[in-house]
Formats: C-alpha cells, sequence, structure tokens
C-alpha cells in the first residue's frame, strides 16, 4: 500500500490510512512517499511510527494555474508528484495500491491487488463528477519503467486537462472503461473502493442501498475530516451544508484516529 505526502497538512490523514489499514488486518506493507521540501522532520517521525518505508522523491510541478483556477484548487499544482509511484526505483514492489492519504479503508481490501492480475497494468474506479473518467485518488498498478517515462513526457509536453494528477493519469489511460485496447491494458473498480461524500448528496438512494457495501471513503474536496470540529464527547460538530450521511463517514475517520 503506497500514500504520497507533499506537505505537512495532509500527515493526519496518512496516519489514519494507515491504521484503518492496520485495523483491518492487512498483511502487506505499508509505504509512504515524501517529498523532500516540503514535509518536516518532525511530519517524517510520525510516519515512521506506522508506516514500513518512507521513501524521499522531489516535487514535480504542473504548473497550470488557468486549469486549477477553473477547478478552484490550485494547492493541486503539486499532484503531478504522484508520477514517482511507477519509478521501479522508488516503488520496489511487483504491484501496489494507491491512496491519497485523505482515504480511509472501512474494511480489508487486500482483495484489490486482484484487480491487476496478469497483464493488467491498472485498475481505478469512476469519479462521480464524471463517470466515463477515474478518481485517481485510489488505484491499483504496477511500477513499469515505460509508464513512468510516458507519464514523465505527457507531464512535460501536453500537461493536464485539470492541471491536476487525475487530468493527466486519465490522458494517459485514455482506454479505461472502454472496449478500445491501448499500450496498457486497464480495469474497472466498483465504486465502493472509492466512495466520495459528493455521491452521499447526488444519489442519496444509491449510498443508502448500498452504504453496507462501502469498503474505501476518499474524502475530496477542500474540508477534510481533520478540520471538523468536535464536541467535547468526541462527536463531531455537524455541518449543516453536509447531509447525515457525510457527518457519519467523517465520524468513522475520528474513531480510528482516537483510537490509535
Amino acid at each position: 500500500y503506497v500514500t504520497l505526502l507533499t506537505s505537512d497538512s495532509y500527515v493526519p490523514g496518512a496516519l489514519v490510512l494507515a491504521n484503518s489499514l492496520r485495523a483491518y488486518g492487512t498483511k502487506y506493507p505499508l509505504v509512504a512517499v515524501v517529498t523532500n521540501d516540503s514535509v518536516s522532520p518532525n511530519s517524517v517521525n510520525h510516519l515512521r511510527s506506522v508506516f514500513n518505508d518512507i521513501v524521499f522523491v522531489d516535487t514535480i510541478r504542473s504548473n497550470d494555474k488557468k486549469n486549477l483556477d477553473l477547478l478552484g484548487r490550485t494547492e493541486l499544482d503539486i499532484t503531478f508528484t504522484k508520477i514517482h509511484v511507477w519509478n521501479p526505483d522508488v516503488i520496489k514492489y511487483s504491484r501496489f495500491i494507491f491512496f491519497d492519504s485523505d482515504v480511509l479503508v472501512t474494511r480489508n481490501v487486500d482483495e484489490l491487488f486482484g484487480y491487476v492480475d496478469g497483464d493488467i497494468d491498472f485498475a481505478a474506479a469512476p469519479d462521480c463528477g464524471w463517470p466515463d473518467i477515474f478518481n485517481s485518488g485510489v488505484f491499483v498498478t504496477k511500477p513499469n519503467r515505460a509508464i513512468y517515462d510516458g507519464l514523465m513526457a505527457m507531464a512535460m509536453s501536453e500537461g493536464s486537462f485539470d492541471g491536476a494528477d487525475q487530468g493527466l493519469l486519465n490522458q494517459f489511460f485514455s482506454n479505461w472503461a472502454q472496449s478500445s485496447e491501448g499500450p496498457f491494458k486497464t480495469n474497472r473498480l466498483p465504486f465502493v473502493y472509492n466512495v466520495t461524500p459528493s455521491s452521499v448528496y447526488s444519489y442519496l438512494p444509491a449510498f443508502q442501498q448500498f452504504e453496507q457495501n462501502i469498503a474505501i471513503v476518499h474524502f475530496i474536496g477542500e474540508m477534510k475530516p481533520w478540520k471538523w470540529d468536535r464536541f467535547s464527547d468526541g462527536k463531531i460538530v455537524p455541518k449543516s451544508e453536509f447531509p447525515y450521511q457525510t457527518t457519519t463517514l467523517v465520524q468513522k475517520w475520528w474513531d480510528i484516529f482516537d483510537q490509535y
């Protein structure tokens, strides 16, 4: 299991991600890829307490202010750094599951490794905002020098349609969820492996129908769980702009935080 840290602000998320994986009994090692210039030594020490391995990399920036302004997320300029995970010199495993550090698992998900069996190179779940593309916060893949070199070349020559890693990866794995063959074979993960809170209020009946099947929650957007206020008893303070179902997911995040 691999995650990426490019700032101190996401360390609480990475710690809860790692502890949730361990809480549900994963048998696989946990790796944190950390940028050299933007994560403090104190944060790295916290990460060492829960991750099996820390790997340091240089930051890769998209420098695409226009598209990031459209997205309303200028801080995602550094997300091209995610390209490093395909470098076999960085991730020295035959396959891995990548999670953004704002992800929480709600059960054991080791079965995800099977989605890239054989000659499958990449697997991801649909994005609720535009389901013909995948969300890049959760994916299963293999270190591959050709993919790494191809992504670096595309990042430098074409950039990304959204200015961030999700646009770039969808341009590169453009055959995802289609019958057409591409240079790299892809697979589709069920949505329960990357459920975003925005899906709760966009299609509440579906959330209620499949809630018990949710395996992974991905807290996209700027309002991360660790930014929510809490009462003295540990319960989070509800927010009027979020439905009750989102509040329960955030509470699950805090329950893992408090447990460890």
